[in-house]
């Protein structure tokens, strides 16, 4: 059961006097359009983000196609990009979240959400909500500081029920959440850390997600679904690594694509392999970062990749095992001369 590895993890991690976990068992009006421009081009302040075509280079459109689909509206996904890159701004994730802390380390984080994903898995839900109960926890402990080891879980679970209610259909009911705690914590504990979350948050979950850039950027790149599949494998397993937690989504679901479209597309020989080819003018345009801002990222994810296999928490790395996944987690790819040489690069950083 979940909540027995879990509880086996932390019982471990006690043992050795290390890192334990004590558990046991969108749409912006066009007339702002402008105005949001110019916030965010003074926010970005980078000069290899948020670009823009170089004269005499072809960007092809889009949305030229969805003109006459409605649900698509091609009329304001550009305005509601400018919104969502503004947001991640607005509500960002900081280097060495966890400073605050004096009971909690990135240890126990990543015990917690390799928890949240298998609970994820066991109902069956879409990306968004995983991606989304990740971000609460790191805003809440950001914000919080000094949490309770204790309360470490009952945050983590929390969180999950909120995003569930926000992306999904149908909710969990709190008593199977209950259950999968192993009886930690009663539903009543679950409520008053709902309310006092909200609070902490302002009750604002418009933090953009890693998934909401990748199907952009994806659709940019005309990616294949294994692609496409391999690059959302990726943006999980950043979600594991405290290091990674202080970028931006954007970032996050750009150097995720670049990385799948290298290792899919690129050449074995090709020294680093992180070439400009695989990130063309049109995916420059629509994700607003240059390949050469990407690589630093791209290694660091690359490096997350090829030593997950050996990895001691496992959840998101045996899901992509799976033929509902296309087995991306299984490609010979993430282990080749390719990866390793992408890795390499950065060891000697």
């Amino acid at each position: 059961m979940v909540g027995s590895k879990l509880k086996r993890l932390a019982e471990k991690n006690d043992s050795e006097n290390t890192d334990q976990l004590q558990v046991k068992k969108l749409k912006v009006p066009s007339s702002e359009a402008a105005t949001k421009r110019a916030v965010l081009v003074e926010l970005q302040a980078n000069k290899e983000a948020a670009i823009g075509p170089e004269p005499g280079v072809a960007i092809a459109d889009i949305d030229a196609n969805d003109k006459e689909n409605l649900e698509l509206v091609s009329e304001y996904v550009n305005d509601i990009y400018d919104h969502l890159y503004q947001l991640e701004i607005e509500l960002p994730i900081h280097k060495d979240h966890l400073a605050g802390q004096k009971d909690i380390t990135h240890k126990m984080r990543a015990v917690l959400i390799d928890w949240i994903n298998e609970v994820h898995q066991e109902f069956n839900m879409v990306e968004e909500t995983f991606q989304l109960a990740v971000a609460i926890i790191d805003r809440y402990l950001q914000a919080v500081e000094n949490t309770k080891r204790s309360n470490l879980q009952l945050v983590g679970v929390t969180a999950f029920l909120i995003a569930a209610k926000y992306e999904e259909e149908l909710s969990p009911a709190i008593k199977d959440l209950v259950y999968f705690t192993e009886d930690t914590y009663s539903a009543r504990d679950i409520r008053l850390m709902e309310l006092q979350i909200f609070k902490t948050i302002d009750c604002n979950l418009s933090r953009p997600l890693p998934i909401h850039f990748l199907r952009r950027y994806s659709k940019a790149a005309g990616t294949a679904i294994e692609q496409q599949t391999m690059a959302k494998y990726f943006v999980e397993l950043t979600a594991m690594d405290y290091g990674l937690a202080s970028y931006k989504p954007s970032e996050i679901a750009a150097a995720s694509l670049f990385l799948s479209l290298h290792l899919l597309n690129g050449n074995p020989r090709a020294g680093t392999g992180l070439d400009d080819q695989h990130w063309s003018p049109t995916l420059a345009h629509y994700s607003r970062y240059t390949a050469t801002h990407l690589r630093p990222i791209t290694r660091q994810i690359a490096r997350l990749v090829r030593d997950a296999p050996q990895a001691k928490l496992k959840a998101i790395h045996n899901k992509y095992q799976g033929s509902w996944c296309q087995n991306v987690a299984l490609r010979t790819e993430l282990s080749g001369p390719l990866m390793d040489s992408i890795v390499d690069q950065t060891l000697k950083q």
